[in-house]
């Protein structure tokens, strides 16, 4: 499917509704990649990052999740 929608001054653009619908996410990452813009959807940013915070408790605030969650990316990066 592809749609020819407007970029506002803000850089704004309307996602058609059926791609919305498509999407079932209200969060999305945006990338370019060879000239062409690819949308992916995001469905769960702090069930993704919880899964990198190993000790993270389960009340823990999507904060201290997400920081715990780069904290351990850094110590698996550095060890490689």
């Amino acid at each position: 499917m592809a749609t020819a929608v407007k970029i506002t001054e803000k850089g704004q653009v309307t996602i058609p509704r059926e791609i919305r619908e498509a999407l079932k996410t209200k969060l999305i990452s945006f990338s370019l990649l060879d000239g062409v813009v690819i949308l992916r959807p995001i469905h769960d940013v702090g069930g993704s990052l919880r899964a990198y915070a190993k000790n993270a408790a389960s009340t823990a605030s999507f904060r201290e999740v997400k920081e715990a969650a780069w904290e351990e990316a850094v110590r698996e990066k550095i060890k490689r």
